[in-house]
């Protein structure tokens, strides 16, 4: 099973330092669905259901109601360092919610979402279309993770236990997928800064690559 640290990580974009590893290493298997696990994460409960949730049910506007969830149980309190405030933690989740909605207006899948919606989306919600292959990437990337976790299930397989085994099996990170995504699409500029966040301009970060 997850811990709530792993899927934070996915939506901050966070590195888990060798510390995390060690306490992650501790945890048990995953559960039988991987939706479970980040409904778990998000609201800080186990799901209602004991029934597996099917990979039909990974939709874009059940992620969104489970920020929603998590933002208003205030389940991401405990993640905030530094300077970094409660409002500040609640605003950008609450927009990364809202991206998600948006999307899912358009294909509530995730799998359709043309650039132009994208582009909307990102107009819409006042933020970059990184910001948009961003969130986009890490629903992607978790909806393809749980197919996966699914299928070694159904073949009696043993599951990953830590971020860093997910992804192993799935060779790459959301934010490599987001990175991707933009790269594939032109829809952002050399000279613009890198959406890994490295304050880089992207030509001299990423596009390196």
């Amino acid at each position: 099973m997850f811990t709530s640290r792993i899927l934070t990580s996915i939506f901050n974009n966070r590195r888990l330092n060798p510390s995390l590893h060690r306490l992650i290493s501790t945890t048990t298997s995953l559960r039988s669905s991987w939706m479970d696990s980040i409904k778990g994460v998000f609201t800080g409960n186990k799901t209602s259901s004991d029934q597996p949730i099917g990979s039909d049910q990974f939709t874009l506007l059940r992620f969104a109601d489970e920020l929603k969830n998590a933002r208003r149980l205030g389940t991401f309190k405990q993640y905030m360092v530094g300077r970094s405030s409660e409002a500040t933690f609640s605003d950008a989740f609450l927009k990364q919610e809202a991206i998600i909605r948006y999307l899912g207006g358009f294909d509530n899948t995730g799998e359709n979402i043309q650039t132009s919606q994208k582009q909307e989306a990102a107009k819409v919600c006042n933020c970059t279309i990184a910001d948009v292959e961003n969130v986009l990437a890490k629903f992607t990337w978790a909806k393809e993770a749980h197919k996966k976790v699914e299928k070694l299930k159904e073949e009696g397989k043993p599951m990953p236990k830590s971020m860093a085994e997910i992804q192993k099996m799935m060779g790459s990170t959301p934010m490599e997928l987001a990175r991707s995504n933009l790269a594939k699409s032109g829809q952002i500029s050399r000279n613009a800064l890198c959406p890994c966040g490295s304050k880089k301009r992207y030509k001299r970060c990423c596009a390196k690559d």
